[in-house]
């Protein structure tokens, strides 16, 4: 974020061809503008299209229909932009998400349902992008955007990269408007005699965002007139602060292998404790499992503060998928794959013995060698090379997944397909290693086993074999029946 401008001085359209110019727009290029009908939106079309013959770019619209509100209030927007578009010669791209969708995907993930439908959009504007070859895909985010966006990044606890604010450009997102205020954009709405659409969920207080803009911003207008301004600049001191932690951060000697991530002891307790968290935040977005948050915790982290006063080996930090721990004089950061599960069972086997699972009523063995035969019904003969230990059995997960010969396929769908009832899945026995699922050992309980691909063993082939046996038990399968 660059900061405030006096947009009332240059006018709409000279903030945004100057973001332009500062994002690297040429001649030549495309430019996507998302549209939804309101004032931000249709302010920055206006003043794209104005702009597009002199700085020599082509412009194209992008509607998208989140499936959230009626569909008589949706068409009445989107018949408003095709007339936009229309009278400005602009062609119109028209994306839908299927009614519901948003809010099955906010449930399934825990998330806001302002969150799923931006993180949809987003993602139906970046595939309308892919497919003209845009430059950029404009975003209608004004000054007030930001300064709601800090505020309720202040409130919930956020660090200095958080109070960053919003970029002005990242990946192919750009904002050009973020130094015009709302205020501004309406006025140049009205000078120009263009009307817009109000949104009603622009006023629902149901809503975070909304209840900052609506309650807590005219509070701060009246008590503290110059927030806005003080806000901004304190943004803009702690971006310059979060640089110098991301690049100390940057320096340290973090080796990655299959098992994560590891430095040496000394490097990383020398470093101060803000680049440790940072280069911990910044590991884990590389192996975090499915599912996990999106931002660890101030509570869980903060550990990583006094690390100097913790016993040298041991085990720092264990939680979110994640375990941080010492040994032999480094720092181990990576993937907890004996982290436990809410409900269904989950153990850590040996290669060398049978494990009884009582939850599924049926016995594995494992037997290892270069001369292990075996598998059978229910069984299979795995390559022990392929294996990255700890070997765990547990059942199914949200999001696992296998890699098949015809391709990687959910576990969810693979069981579906197999017949397996809903009230079985979850006693289907799971082979899984530190990068996912092995095995899917559904043939003792009557269905089939499923292996990845590149981990079964020829009969003829001379390697270290492991050979895993599935079985009924009998006495625990009398047990599930009672």
């Amino acid at each position: 974020m660059n900061g405030p401008n006096d947009a009332s001085a240059v006018g709409i359209e000279g903030v945004v061809g100057a973001a332009l110019r500062a994002s690297g727009i040429t001649r030549g290029s495309t430019v996507l503008a998302a549209v939804s009908g309101g004032p931000d939106s249709t302010a920055m079309v206006r003043a794209l299209a104005t702009l597009r013959r002199e700085h020599g770019f082509a412009l194209i619209a992008c509607v998208v229909d989140h499936g959230i509100r009626p569909a008589e209030a949706i068409a009445v927007e989107i018949a408003f932009v095709r007339r936009l578009c229309e009278e400005r010669e602009i062609q119109l791209i028209e994306k839908a998400v299927p009614p519901g969708e948003c809010a099955r995907r906010a449930r399934a993930s825990r998330r806001s349902l302002e969150e799923e439908a931006r993180n949809l959009r987003h993602s139906l504007l970046r595939e309308a992008g892919r497919g003209i070859g845009a430059a950029a895909i404009a975003l209608g985010h004004t000054q007030d955007d930001v300064i709601e966006t800090l505020l309720m990044r202040v409130m919930q606890g956020s660090d200095v990269h958080g109070l960053r604010g919003i970029p002005a450009r990242r990946g192919r997102f750009l904002r050009p408007m973020l130094g015009c205020s709302r205020r501004e954009v309406l006025q140049y709405l009205v000078g120009l005699r263009q009307p817009w659409c109000d949104d009603p969920t622009n006023r629902d207080t149901g809503f975070l965002r909304n209840r900052v803009r609506h309650r807590l911003v005219p509070v701060l207008d009246a008590e503290f007139p110059g927030f806005r301004t003080g806000l901004l600049v304190l943004s803009r001191k702690l971006t310059l602060s979060g640089d110098l932690v991301r690049e100390l951060g940057a320096r340290l000697h973090w080796t990655g292998s299959l098992d994560g991530f590891s430095i040496d002891e000394n490097e990383f307790l020398a470093a101060h404790p803000a680049v440790r968290m940072w280069s911990l935040l910044h590991l884990y977005d590389r192996f975090a499992p499915r599912g996990a948050p999106r931002r660890l915790p101030w509570r869980f982290l903060s550990p990583v503060v006094n690390m100097e006063a913790f016993r040298r080996d041991g085990t720092f930090l264990r939680g979110h998928g994640a375990v941080l721990s010492a040994r032999g004089g480094m720092i181990a950061w990576g993937p907890d794959i004996a982290s436990g599960c809410k409900k269904g069972y989950f153990m850590i086997v040996s290669e060398a013995r049978s494990t009884e699972i009582r939850e599924a009523g049926v016995r594995v063995t494992f037997t290892r060698g270069p001369d292990a035969r075996g598998g059978g019904r229910g069984g299979i003969v795995i390559i022990a090379g392929k294996v990255q230990p700890p070997i765990v059995l547990r059942s199914k997960r949200k999001g696992d997944s296998i890699r098949l010969e015809g391709g990687a396929t959910s576990v969810k769908d693979l069981l579906i397909g197999m017949k397996v009832p809903g009230s079985e899945r979850d006693r289907i026995p799971i082979l899984a290693d530190r990068n996912g699922v092995l095995a899917v050992l559904g043939g003792a309980l009557g269905y089939r086993t499923r292996a990845r691909a590149d981990i079964l063993a020829e009969d003829r082939a001379v390697v270290d074999r492991m050979v895993v046996q599935v079985e009924r038990d009998m006495e625990e399968g009398r047990e599930q029946q009672r």
